[in-house]
């Protein structure tokens, strides 16, 4: 009986164990986290790193959740808000969350089409963005409550995706004044016309 005893509390050690391994599932089970083994605990939010995001979102093929957890080099698992809206969890040192959103629309549609990125505790400042990117382009402001915003247009040669990075600060936007968000959209690159330059 001693043994039988042993034996039932080995397998439910064991059970416990895979579980861990295995890592936590949302309500409901069923596979709502995607898990990543890219070692990225040490990650860093940086103007160097949103450079070379912006730079593999141009190049890389269309992806979904799992392709792009992997190819941004982000550990973690993806936990699912949405059918096309996930977040990282746990989130990058420095910010309070990081999360992936697919395209409805277009040649794009369910695949990748955004990376948000809320800094929190990352010192992510105008000046580092435009010595990286070039001068940005700031948006109009829709009201008073809104963040202010500017944009930095990337484009390699030949790449079948473009991206823009959005930088939003919650006061005017001088050099010294750190980002609180930072989104990076990737669009599909049209093609030129039969004749037509590429632009």
């Amino acid at each position: 009986m001693a043994l039988a005893a042993l034996a039932v509390l080995a397998g439910g050690c064991q059970r416990d164990s895979d579980l861990a391994s295995r890592g936590a599932t949302t309500p409901g089970g069923g596979g709502h986290r995607l898990h990543s083994d890219a070692g990225a605990s040490a990650m860093t939010i940086t103007a160097d790193l949103i450079r070379t995001w912006s730079e593999q979102l141009c190049t890389l093929p269309p992806l979904d959740f799992a392709g792009a957890l992997r190819a941004l080099g982000l550990s973690g698992a993806l936990e699912a808000k949405s059918s096309d809206y996930s977040i990282v969890v746990p989130p990058p040192a420095g910010t309070s969350r990081v999360g992936l959103s697919l395209e409805n629309l277009g040649k794009n549609k369910g695949n990748l089409s955004t990376v948000e990125v809320i800094l929190d505790g990352a010192t992510l400042t105008r000046g580092e963005l435009d010595q990286r990117f070039g001068a940005g382009n700031p948006l109009p402001r829709v009201d008073a409550g809104r963040p202010h915003v500017v944009n930095y247009r990337v484009e390699l040669a030949g790449a079948p995706f473009r991206c823009t990075v959005s930088a939003h600060f919650a006061g005017e936007p001088t050099a010294a004044t750190a980002a609180s968000k930072i989104n990076l959209r990737r669009d599909v690159v049209k093609p030129p016309a039969a004749g037509q330059a590429p632009p």
